[in-house]
């Protein structure tokens, strides 16, 4: 089940407006590099002990190298995340000819299970029912 949304996520104090996409098929939450570059410019990022190979819900594989911590403002809560980072994950991907954006940010099912984040697919909306901050 997937769900796209506007949400405001901030890396190192900076606040951006992004494009989401809530993927309970995702087993990690995740940015492509491109994407915090260019939302955020200079950002502190950490680098995992060992670079892990995954597979997205696509079946894409990625290498995962690095991560940030985040706020995550959804509908005025607020939620505290680690995004893991992969250079592999592109901005931009051309779908039967024409040019489609990617999502900004993957949210996957253990951050949704943490925060108690719902997908409502009869809306396309994302529900907070869990312990998040209201803001």
């Amino acid at each position: 089940m997937q769900v796209w949304k506007k949400v405001t996520l901030r890396l190192n104090g900076k606040p951006s407006d992004v494009r989401a996409l809530f993927d309970s098929g995702s087993s990690f939450t995740v940015m492509g590099y491109g994407a915090v570059n260019e939302l955020f410019g200079e950002v502190q990022v950490e680098r995992l002990v060992k670079t892990r190979e995954v597979v997205l819900a696509n079946g894409q594989k990625i290498v995962i190298d690095g991560y940030v911590d985040s706020q995550i403002v959804i509908d005025g809560y607020m939620i505290e995340e680690r995004v893991y980072l992969s250079k592999d994950i592109v901005r931009k991907a051309v779908v039967e000819g024409r040019e489609a954006l990617l999502p900004d940010i993957i949210i996957g099912s253990p951050t949704m299970e943490t925060w108690g984040i719902e997908l409502d697919l009869k809306k396309g909306d994302v529900v907070i029912r869990g312990a998040s901050f209201l803001l």
